[in-house]
């Protein structure tokens, strides 16, 4: 009995250390915002949905906007993708992601009030020393969709004076070549990677305009009957040694369309076989392409 209560002292003992070790664990990581309980876009704004419409809008390359965006603000969601987070900052080379825009604003306006000026901010990560004029204040810097529209005239700038994307896209990140050239192959990356998924949501390759709703068929007050088309097995044709002869007595006339008798049902004499055997259908074919 001795042994036992003190076995069980023991494991009352483990279980209270693996407890708090626990309670530890979710207060470190829920104060620091980690990946390991994953971050969602629910309720937030989307900056490669925003970026979509807004290339469409000022008329640059399918997927340009939002694939920058993903490499320049790409955080990794409980869905295991990655994505373009709208409140992220990156303070002198360190990455920051926060849950709302109240928590991004207040370390950014510390930061700058602190003398800080190499700050990228939102979607599109704008470098705050070099792109700060053309904003009214912090606040609007940050908003998602005045954050794109900047980098979409931002983007035409650099095109106007590159006349190259791949030329934009580099110099978007850096004027310089050891810096620019990595970059540019992370956004081409992605840019195939976003062709290819826009492919696969289309197999048959439609355009917009050709991808409409089914029409919807309109039901007629009074509809015209139509007899069915009748088709003949071709398994049913006789073979070779089955000879079927019929005399022409009516005297068909396939050239002129006229008929004596189309009722009799006797077929002509020098017709195949096939056509012999199966003259009621045939003559039931001609009556309907007469009539409609």
């Amino acid at each position: 009995m001795k042994i036992l209560y003190l076995y069980i002292k023991s494991l009352s003992r483990h279980i209270v250390y693996i407890s708090n070790a626990l309670i530890l664990l979710i207060a470190f990581f829920s104060n620091s915002g980690s990946l390991l309980w994953g971050a969602d876009l629910f309720g937030k704004p989307n900056c490669e949905e925003i970026a979509s419409a807004i290339e469409q809008e000022a008329n640059l390359p399918k997927h340009l906007l939002s694939s920058i965006s993903r490499v320049e603000a790409g955080r990794k969601l409980s869905n295991g993708k990655v994505r373009g987070w709208p409140w992220t900052l990156n303070h002198a080379g360190k990455g920051l992601f926060f849950e709302s825009k109240e928590e991004a604003l207040k370390y950014l306006k510390q930061a700058v009030s602190s003398g800080s000026r190499n700050i990228d901010v939102g979607c599109m990560q704008l470098n705050y020393r070099w792109h700060k004029v053309a904003f009214s204040s912090i606040e609007e810097m940050i908003d998602p969709e005045l954050n794109v529209r900047y980098a979409a005239k931002f983007a035409q700038e650099l095109y106007e004076r590159h006349n190259e994307w791949e030329d934009v896209i580099k110099h978007y990140h850096s004027n310089k070549k050891k810096f620019n050239v990595p970059y540019f192959q992370k956004v081409a990356k992605v840019w195939d990677l976003k062709k290819e998924e826009s492919t696969d949501s289309n197999p048959l390759m439609f355009t917009e305009a050709e991808q409409l709703d089914p029409l919807i068929e309109i039901e007629r007050d009074n509809p015209t009957p139509v007899k069915p088309i009748v088709v003949f097995d071709m398994v049913s044709y006789p073979t070779s040694d089955q000879q079927v002869t019929h005399e022409n007595v009516d005297g068909i006339d396939f050239t002129s369309g006229t008929v004596s008798n189309v009722n009799s049902g006797i077929a002509p004499i020098d017709i195949p076989d096939y056509l012999r055997k199966h003259w009621s259908l045939v003559i039931s074919l001609r009556e309907q392409l007469e009539t409609n």
